[in-house]
């Protein structure tokens, strides 16, 4: 810890022998801690910017939703999502000094230590030789640090490795920045040292207060809304006075200056942060205005992916009731019964040709009452031919030769008749056509 407070005591300690003032030098300290955290701060403050224009819209949900607080807190924190905000970071920016006081703190509670460099037995030495006790050197430099100053001449005399001790004085206004103020400053002795005291913690409450006020002056500036301010401002304006209230009336006055310095920086840097946040919001507002545009874009891409997707489905649908068609008719094909796929789905019943089975005395009857009637037929045409044909003509010359009877009249050629042997192979070749078919 040695190591990083020295830095610390060491700034304090040359602030103060360019200033000469122990209050001055805590101002300045305070100054320096304030400039390297600019950064930050301003970007706690864009944060808290963003937020604060988001008041008007969280007061409709909170009215809107008053009577249902988990869709209340779900809205709002879609609303932080669609502008881009998070909660959290506008009130941060309030305690990025605590670490830095909690530092000055252990510098300013043990000033013989870090600030002047008296060692344990030092220590015990000089507390010897003004109380006639040796003080606890860890809790109890706070009440030998202005007697040291007020003695250093007795103290380098009688401790001469003191003789290059600094020689700080901790009073301001004539009260000692050492002591802790009383609240009940009257009942104090001196009562001047004692009112200054109390002062202190007072002006650093309403610092605080200035301070949140000023921030929300400069918010409703630039957004141009009006001065309402959130829930998480409201908290900060009431937990931070509170809050410097105790810092500063149980710790010694030293850090209450430090508190007063740093909320009087705090307020110059809220108009020094005009500028940069009137950019910022401008960046918000064109960023808002391409979410918007991007949020279009994507509901117009969606819109027509279901168009398509809905274009698909319905083509599908078609595919699939023209394919149950046609199943439908294979299936009442191929039933057998109450088994609707019986034949297969491939079942084609005109694929083979079936023949109803006949007996082989059936098939030579039918045979040979073909044949009479084809008899019949030829000797019914033979009659008329005969009465029809004309006289005979003179006998052509012997040197001429035969004239063809025309294709009309020639003889209809009759078929053979079938034997039994042949119209039994045609039977047992029909039975095995249709054995092969079923």
């Amino acid at each position: 810890m040695t190591i990083i407070l020295t830095p610390f005591a060491k700034l304090i300690l040359w602030f103060y022998e360019i200033s000469g003032s122990y209050a001055i030098a805590l101002v300045l300290f305070g100054l320096v801690v304030r400039m390297i955290l600019f950064p930050i701060f301003l970007k706690g403050r864009k944060s808290m910017l963003a937020m604060s224009g988001l008041a008007e819209k969280q007061k409709v949900l909170q009215q809107k939703y008053m009577r249902d607080r988990q869709r209340y807190s779900i809205e709002l924190q879609k609303l932080y999502e669609e502008e881009g905000v998070k909660p959290s970071g506008g009130c941060l920016w309030s305690f990025l000094p605590m670490p830095f006081l909690m530092l000055l703190y252990l510098v300013i509670r043990r000033p013989l230590t870090y600030l002047m460099g008296m060692s344990e037995d030092m220590f015990n030495s000089v507390s010897n030789l003004l109380y006639g006790q040796v003080y606890d050197y860890k809790n109890q430099q706070l009440q030998m640090a202005q007697d040291v100053f007020l003695n250093h001449d007795r103290i380098t005399a009688a401790v001469p490795e003191l003789a290059d001790m600094p020689v700080i004085d901790f009073s301001f206004l004539g009260a000692n920045l050492s002591s802790t103020p009383h609240f009940m400053f009257w009942k104090q002795e001196d009562l001047l040292p004692a009112f200054v005291l109390f002062m202190i913690p007072v002006i650093s409450a309403v610092l605080n207060i200035v301070t949140t006020r000023v921030s929300t002056n400069v918010n409703a500036k630039i957004t141009g809304a009006s001065r309402t301010m959130d829930q998480n401002t409201k908290m900060t304006m009431f937990m931070m006075p509170l809050f410097s209230l105790w810092i500063c009336f149980t710790l010694p006055a030293a850090l209450g200056i430090y508190w007063i310095a740093n909320s009087i920086f705090a307020i110059a840097q809220e108009y020094m942060n005009i500028p940069f946040l009137r950019k910022h919001q401008k960046k918000l507002e064109e960023e808002k205005v391409k979410r918007k545009e991007e949020e279009k874009e994507r509901v117009k891409q969606e819109k027509k992916a279901q168009a398509e997707a809905k274009k698909k489905a319905a083509e599908e649908m078609r595919r699939i009731q023209m394919e149950r068609k046609v199943n439908k008719s294979l299936a009442a094909a191929s039933r057998v019964g109450m088994r609707t796929y019986a034949r297969g789905r491939s079942y084609d019943p005109d694929r083979y040709p079936s023949y109803p089975y006949r007996e082989i005395a059936e098939i030579v009857q039918e045979q040979e009452a073909q044949r009479e009637r084809l008899a019949a037929e030829k000797a019914a045409g033979k009659g008329k031919k005969d009465a029809a044909m004309p006289a005979p003509q003179p006998t052509a010359p012997a040197d001429t030769a035969p004239v063809d009877p025309a294709p009309a009249e020639q003889e209809e050629a009759i078929p053979a008749p079938l034997t039994t042997q042949e119209l039994e192979e045609q039977a047992l070749e029909n039975i095995q056509a249709q054995q092969e078919e079923e």
